[in-house]
């Protein structure tokens, strides 16, 4: 069985501990018995099992200890989850992640987002191989930018919005409505969050 990651790097001006409680009591809702993991600097977090980053990488850089693990189902702190998604644990084959969702293009293919990842197996090279010294590069792209930058050129991805068609989408940049989302994962990368959102369907912090 997959265990279900979240990340928190802790003095993130955005991200703290009641975020993870409120994306576990999510998964709790619409996956429940699948194990849930936060993977952070701090000793604990009330309610939620968490195992220790190791090393004192800053920001998103953070989520490249996941790499450590196998058989992980990664969500970041602010994904909201509609309905049950027990049966996007079932993928088996490959590494999966987001079709970036800003569209970034690297020599005609759409380049990879990091905000929803699955694999099955050992991806450990991909934690092995990665140096802060290699971050510079991923710093001034578009196309290749951050974590999820690295990422991509460490894996052969496929995008997970092709092995679950229309369930998993944008807040900003996907073609539905605000208002009633017919949708398994709705993604906020960037500004609004969701607890800003102000929406029915989305569940208070």
């Amino acid at each position: 069985m997959k265990t279900i990651f979240c990340v928190l790097k802790s003095g993130s001006p955005e991200y703290n501990e009641s975020h993870v409680r409120w994306l576990k009591r999510q998964c709790d809702v619409y996956a429940p018995g699948v194990p849930f993991v936060c993977l952070t600097d701090l000793l604990e977090i009330d309610g939620v099992e968490t195992y220790p980053l190791i090393h004192h990488w800053p920001g998103w850089w953070s989520k490249i200890e996941l790499f450590r693990y196998e058989d992980v189902f990664y969500l970041d702190l602010d994904t909201v989850i509609l309905s049950d998604i027990r049966y996007m644990l079932d993928l088996k084959d490959g590494f999966y992640a987001l079709r970036n969702l800003g569209g970034h293009k690297l020599k005609g293919r759409v380049v990879m987002g990091s905000g929803v990842m699955s694999w099955s197996g050992s991806y450990r090279h991909v934690y092995d191989n990665f140096d802060m010294s290699l971050t510079d590069q991923y710093t001034r792209r578009q196309n290749r930018w951050g974590d999820q930058g690295y990422i991509y050129d460490q894996v052969s991805y496929r995008p997970i919005q092709d092995a679950f068609p229309n369930r998993i989408h944008s807040y900003k940049l996907g073609n539905i409505d605000k208002d009633d989302p017919d949708a398994d994962i709705i993604c906020f990368h960037g500004e609004p969050r969701p607890w800003d959102a102000k929406k029915s369907w989305i569940s208070a912090l």
